[in-house]
């Protein structure tokens, strides 16, 4: 069976990357399963940082520029490693407009979550964050004909319930309504984007391991971000942004572009699709704990009880196979 036959229903990015990954490690260089858990923890607080810490850039600077520099600099990581295991190779003309597909579904979630944060607080974007496995399992099931298993649906559709209740902080009347501002409908449609990603790379791979397409992605959506973003670039007063926020860009590009993609690769060798999913659940109360412990921005009381859904979700999906 092809790699890409292995694509599992109900993908998230993650699992695109099992699919399509280069061979996968033998059994003695694998993680093993208690080290592999160990590791999607690591990985899902890398990914609850992005929204503090997008929040804190966002407030500072434009979301095309802050984008252009995170693909920018994530192209230079992933280039580098690429360079000192066999090259990146040089694409064709039709792999390249490959690329442009998926680096526009990548950038287009990158420039939602900084424009978002500017006036969505990183709670509620981490809830909507949360709602991917069930978007993305609604596009499997509508372009590539991929159903869940029933229990699998009915845990993401808990979570994701949990999830928009921690968004619409406990209010049954704004849950019935979707009361979505401006900010969050920006977000939801950023991860819309994002969510078709895995479908876009089961589609358009071209047989190439998801570490030389995800390089290639970011050359070419740091070229085209560039070439439509280049008059905010050039009216950036660089200097008057501060150190901090220049050191979270710097942080995101690195630790949540390349080191994540790592690790979510390699303890996806190890774990079932559902059991890397489950951790995505995790995020609302990583992101609660986060700005708790950072900003004294605790929730309020009737927030835990959609964060307690999702955390439920998470340990059910674990002993889904």
């Amino acid at each position: 069976m092809s790699a890409v036959a292995r694509v599992p229903s109900g993908v998230t990015w993650a699992w695109a990357a099992r699919a399509v990954a280069a061979p996968q490690a033998t059994p003695a260089a694998a993680l093993s399963e208690g080290r592999a858990h160990g590791v999607m923890l690591l990985y899902i607080f890398l990914i609850s940082t992005s929204f503090p810490l997008g929040r804190l850039v966002a407030l500072e600077a434009d979301p095309f520029v802050v984008t252009f520099l995170r693909f920018g600099l994530g192209a230079i990581v992933f280039g580098a490693v690429l360079a000192a295991h066999g090259g990146w190779g040089r694409p064709s003309p039709s792999a390249l407009l490959r690329y442009g597909v998926i680096a526009t579904l990548m950038a287009t979630f990158f420039v939602a979550m900084f424009e978002s944060l500017r006036t969505v607080d990183p709670l509620s974007a981490g809830a909507i964050f949360t709602l991917l496995p069930l978007i993305s399992s609604a596009y499997a099931l509508v372009i590539l004909r991929q159903r869940l298993s029933g229990p699998l649906a009915v845990l993401i559709f808990f979570g994701a319930f949990g999830a928009l209740w921690v968004l619409f902080r406990g209010s049954f009347e704004r849950l019935w309504l979707l009361d979505f501002g401006y900010g969050e409908a920006v977000f939801l449609f950023g991860c819309c984007a994002f969510a078709a990603h895995p479908v876009a790379v089961k589609r358009l791979h071209g047989g190439d391991s998801i570490a030389r397409l995800t390089f290639w992605a970011l050359v070419v959506g740091t070229v085209l971000l560039g070439l439509v973003s280049a008059p905010r670039i050039l009216d950036t007063q660089w200097r008057a942004i501060s150190t901090e926020v220049y050191l979270a860009i710097v942080f995101l590009a690195v630790c949540n572009t390349a080191f994540t993609f790592y690790l979510a690769k390699s303890a996806s060798v190890v774990l079932s699709p559902a059991k890397v999913m489950a951790y995505t659940f995790l995020i609302p109360g990583l992101v609660a704990v986060l700005e708790g412990v950072s900003r004294q921005a605790w929730p309020e009381p009737t927030v835990y009880v959609g964060i307690a859904i999702t955390t439920l979700a998470m340990m059910a999906m674990l002993k889904v196979e």
